[in-house]
């Protein structure tokens, strides 16, 4: 018992430096938009490390107390191999509705070892017509928030829980994340990346199967089949909204931490 606590306390400390060490980097992406950017350019970076540090010190006992998940692992080429086998499935899918409007569907993109696979809620307009997730302007605005907690898009893995388009980007409906859950649920069966990272309120309630607000959501980490689970807002609510993108940045900075502790802890 001792042991597990003088590990994670030794996980924490070199937690706390990472932190520091990067605590400042890539901030200028959330000062390029919004009526008080050229006020906040001005201030220094607000203080995050022992937030972090207590944050992750508050969630490692909770995924360590989730029973064990029971899922293959495989090596990077076998995942390869099934992520192929799986998109020639979904590529042709007519199990909803919704294939009989679409341009292609959007299985997702990234590395197969990804750490994190980010989900959103469904393909849109620039999606459907390239077949690749998040390559709109949102697409654009997720890329630099990737930068800026150091990943590049090639790093991570990035779908939807839909793989097609709803009409007008509507919700989805429950027959259609009926319909496809089971295709999201295998690629993560596949990936087994270490945190999941919902963007946006809908993504994280469907995902999750409950109404509760995305604020509260955003307060801890839950868990899809054993994997903790993150949230903040999606990309595109941050180009309405810029003022969330402050918030935006200190979520993704705990979800890094937390990867970053987690990988410490299987090292």
């Amino acid at each position: 018992m001792n042991s597990d606590r003088d590990d994670r306390q030794q996980i924490l400390g070199d937690l706390l430096t990472w932190v520091r060490q990067n605590e400042s980097a890539g901030m200028e992406w959330f000062l390029d938009e919004g009526p008080a950017a050229a006020a906040r350019e001005t201030k220094a970076a607000d203080p995050f490390d022992e937030l972090c540090t207590l944050f992750v010190a508050r969630i490692l006992p909770l995924i360590e107390n989730q029973p064990a998940r029971q899922a293959q692992v495989l090596s990077a080429a076998d995942k390869v191999t099934a992520l192929a086998a799986l998109r020639e499935e979904v590529m042709p899918c007519t199990a909803c509705q919704l294939h009989q409007d679409r341009n292609t569907t959007v299985f997702g993109a990234g590395s197969p070892d990804a750490d994190v696979v980010f989900v959103g809620e469904a393909p849109g307009r620039d999606e459907d017509l390239q077949g690749e997730p998040f390559v709109g302007r949102s697409g654009q605005l997720l890329t630099k928030i990737l930068t800026a907690i150091g990943y590049d898009r090639d790093e991570v893995f990035i779908c939807n829980i839909l793989k097609c388009r709803p009409p007008n980007n509507r919700d989805p409906q429950p027959a259609e994340v009926a319909a496809c859950e089971p295709f999201l649920k295998r690629q993560l069966d596949i990936l087994n990346p270490r945190v999941i990272c919902c963007l946006g309120r809908v993504a994280a309630q469907t995902l999750l199967g409950t109404d509760a607000s995305l604020k509260r959501l955003r307060e801890t980490v839950h868990f899809y089949e054993g994997i903790p689970v993150m949230a903040t807002y999606h990309p595109a609510a941050l180009l309405r909204n810029p003022s969330w993108k402050r918030e935006t940045w200190n979520d993704v900075r705990k979800m890094r931490a937390l990867v970053e502790a987690l990988k410490q802890g299987e090292s």
